[in-house]
């Protein structure tokens, strides 16, 4: 069955490319999840497979906001509403692990608060609850980072 689209709203459309394709948006999080996952491959399988977690509900959040994207009759390319497109720059490598997960979980809160601010402008009832799945999506990411980073003693 074929799903029902969103009312067209430009400045709803905004709200989510910037979210999507955003500096700090969720494609920017897959992009450095899965460079980190690809590090972390060649000296801790642990911390590997947390990336590839991470890259994995980033890489579902996108499809979301692509989804809605097209359904509102926008497009879902990479840039942010501005039409400021996404590089490689926009990821921050590290090659230090303590460094990664720190810069990850700034990442996270970020994108926490961005998603929450973009739900409380959201009147309509469907897309709130789309983005919800993000938000939460976002949530346990966070938590998973933060548990594997105690677990493994990464303060100094």
């Amino acid at each position: 069955m074929k799903e029902k689209a969103f009312k067209s709203n430009s400045y709803y459309e905004g709200l989510f490319q910037n979210l999507y394709g955003g500096g700090k948006g969720c494609f920017v999080a897959f992009m450095q999840f899965f460079y980190q996952c690809n590090q972390a491959a060649t000296f801790n399988e642990e911390f590997s497979a947390c990336f590839e977690k991470l890259f994995k509900f980033e890489l579902k959040n996108c499809e979301i906001l692509s989804k809605i994207l097209i359904k509102m009759g926008g497009d879902n390319k990479f840039y942010s509403s501005a039409k400021k497109f996404l590089s490689g720059y926009n990821v921050t490598y590290h090659k230090s692990i303590e460094k990664m997960f720190l810069e990850d979980v700034e990442l996270l809160e970020i994108n926490i608060l961005d998603v929450k601010g973009v739900i409380y402008k959201l009147e309509d009832e469907r897309l709130r609850e789309e983005i919800g799945k993000i938000l939460t999506n976002k949530k346990e990411e966070l938590k998973l980072l933060k548990e594997v980073y105690f677990k493994s003693n990464l303060i100094k």
